[in-house]
C-alpha cells in the first residue's frame, strides 16, 4: 500500500521568491553590500536565490550561512540563461534583482512571465560591459528592466537620460559600518607590525582587483614621483584580474619592488586600511568605491582621482585631495599630505564626520527591500 505522502503535492512556500543575480562571489566591495542586502532580508516574507554567473569565492560560505541558497550558472551566454530561466520557473520567483551591469541582462530570461525586474550599475554606466557588441550589452542591460539602482549620481543622471521616463532609476549611495578608534588603533598595530612598517614611516595604501580599471600603473607612477623625497611605502590588496604582472614588472623597472608590495586578496581589506597613513585611489572610472568609503570611515585622508562617483563622496579640500587622471598631480597631493600630518588629520576627522552623518548600512538594505516591493 502507498503512503498517501506520496501523492501528495508539494506545499507551495508562502513567501516571495526572489533571484538575486552577481557575477561572482569574489572579495569585493560590492559583494560584500550584496552579502548585508541578504543579511538583512526578511525571511518570513522573502525567498532569496543567489544565481552566479561566473566564480564562485570569498562569500559563498558566509552566504549559505545565512540558509540562502547559490545556484551557479554553466556554460556559455545562451545556456546559463536557460538554466535561469527553468530554475525561476521551477521556484515561481516573484522578482529579479541582478547586482552589476553584466547580469542585467538576465532578466530577458524572464520575458512573458510576471516577474518584477530590478537592476543596477555598480559602476560607471556601461563601463565594465565587454567592448565587444557593446551596443547589444548595453541595451540588454536596460531594455528588460522596471527599476534600474545606481549607487552614483553620475551613473543615475545618465541612466535617466537614456532610459527616459519608461524606466524608474534610483539613486541609492553605498554606506559603511563605523568601526569604533580603539578597534581602528588596534588593527593598525597589528597591520603594521606584521608588515615591519614603524610608525614614522609613511604608509600609502590601494585596496581593489588588480584589473585595469584600477589603473595601478599609475600608483606606480605615483611611488616613483615621490621616491627618495620621504619615507614612503605602499602596498596594494586585492585580488588579480590581469594586471598583476604588468604591474609588477612596472615597478621592478624602477627599482620600488620594495617600496610598492602586492599582497593580494586579504581577509579583510578594512584592517589593512586602518594601518594606512593615507588611502590611494588611481581609476580610470569607479561607480561609488567602497574602499574609499571605507578609508573615510576609518578617518584616513584620500587622495583620488576625480571620477563618477568619487565626486559625491570626496570634497577637495575638505574630506580628501581629487586630482584629475594624472599621476604628477596626485604625486603633488601626496606630497602635500606626507609634508602635513595636521592636513592629513583634519581631513581624516571631516572624511570620518562625513561618514558618520551619512545613511547607515541597515537603512541602505531597508531602501533595496523596499524596492524589491510589488507596487513600489
Amino acid at each position: 500500500m502507498h503512503s498517501l505522502v506520496t501523492h501528495m503535492p508539494k506545499s507551495r512556500d508562502p513567501r516571495a521568491s526572489i533571484a538575486v543575480v552577481i557575477g561572482q562571489l569574489s572579495q569585493g566591495g560590492s559583494e560584500r553590500q550584496m552579502y548585508e542586502f541578504l543579511a538583512g532580508c526578511d525571511q518570513t516574507r522573502w525567498a532569496p536565490t543567489v544565481y552566479v554567473s561566473g566564480a564562485s569565492g570569498y562569500w559563498e560560505d558566509r552566504i549559505l550561512g545565512l540558509k540562502v541558497p547559490i545556484v551557479t550558472l554553466k556554460g556559455n551566454r545562451t545556456a546559463k540563461m536557460l538554466q535561469f530561466r527553468r530554475a525561476c520557473i521551477e521556484r515561481d520567483t516573484q522578482c529579479f534583482f541582478s547586482w552589476s551591469s553584466y547580469t542585467n541582462g538576465f532578466a530577458m530570461a524572464l520575458a512573458g512571465r510576471s516577474v518584477r525586474c530590478l537592476g543596477s550599475f555598480r559602476n560607471a554606466l556601461f563601463a565594465d560591459l565587454p567592448d565587444r557588441a557593446r551596443w547589444v550589452w548595453a541595451w540588454m542591460s536596460v531594455a528588460p528592466l522596471r527599476t534600474i539602482v545606481c549607487n552614483s549620481r553620475a551613473a543615475a543622471s545618465e541612466a535617466s537620460r537614456r532610459c527616459g521616463t519608461r524606466t524608474n532609476v534610483v539613486y541609492v549611495p553605498n554606506a559603511v559600518a563605523l568601526f569604533p578608534a580603539e578597534q581602528l588603533n588596534e588593527w593598525r598595530r597589528q597591520w603594521r607590525s606584521r608588515m615591519g612598517i614603524d610608525d614614522k614611516t609613511l604608509l600609502i595604501v590601494g585596496v581593489g582587483r588588480l584589473a585595469p580599471q584600477k589603473n595601478y600603473i599609475r600608483f606606480v607612477d605615483v611611488m616613483r614621483a615621490i621616491d627618495g623625497e620621504f619615507d614612503a611605502v605602499s602596498v596594494i590588496a586585492g585580488d588579480d584580474l590581469g594586471s598583476g604582472t604588468s604591474v609588477c614588472k612596472h615597478a621592478a623597472a624602477y627599482g620600488l619592488s620594495e617600496k610598492v608590495r602586492l599582497i593580494g586578496k586579504v581577509p579583510d581589506a578594512r584592517e589593512l586600511i586602518a594601518a594606512a597613513d593615507l588611502f590611494l585611489l588611481t581609476s580610470d572610472f569607479e561607480g561609488t568605491p567602497n574602499v574609499v568609503l571605507e578609508a573615510m570611515a576609518a578617518g584616513i585622508a584620500c587622495v583620488a582621482t576625480t571620477v563618477d562617483g568619487v565626486k559625491d563622496i570626496i570634497e577637495h579640500e575638505v574630506t580628501g585631495l581629487l586630482a584629475q587622471r594624472d599621476a604628477a598631480a596626485l604625486a603633488d597631493n601626496v606630497r602635500r599630505l606626507a609634508a602635513e600630518p595636521g592636513l592629513r588629520r583634519r581631513l581624516g576627522r571631516t572624511a570620518r564626520a562625513k561618514i558618520e552623518q551619512g545613511p547607515r548600512p541597515e537603512e541602505v538594505v531597508q531602501r533595496l527591500w523596499a524596492l524589491c516591493e510589488p507596487g513600489s
